[in-house]
């Protein structure tokens, strides 16, 4: 999660699990070959993904401000060879806020 007081709401940054997103597609009725995994970060599923997060937090008694409002669903792992995590495996969040 990440809250900046330039933004009015906290914000979800979702890696997603590919196997995850293979099996998502074939539900739908998607390609799933590698190439268009991407393309699979729709609406839908971050819709379905919001709904889980949201009723997780209702569920452990969350306030308001503490609940993402919007989601930004990521293929990438934070990884230090990606340059996403310090050695000491700490987010670059100057780094991820510009990708994202």
């Amino acid at each position: 999660m990440y809250g900046d007081s330039l933004r009015d709401n906290i914000v979800g940054l979702i890696v997603v699990d590919p196997d995850r997103i293979k099996k998502y597609a074939e539900e739908k009725g998607k390609a799933t070959d590698d190439a268009t995994l991407a393309t699979l970060l729709d609406d839908d599923l971050k819709k379905i993904i919001l709904d889980d997060i949201l009723r997780l937090a209702k569920d452990n008694e969350f306030s308001s401000l503490e609940k993402p409002k919007e989601l930004i669903l990521q293929l990438d792992q934070f990884t230090v060879e990606n340059d996403l995590l310090t050695p000491t495996m700490k987010l670059k969040r100057n780094i991820a806020k510009t990708r994202f």
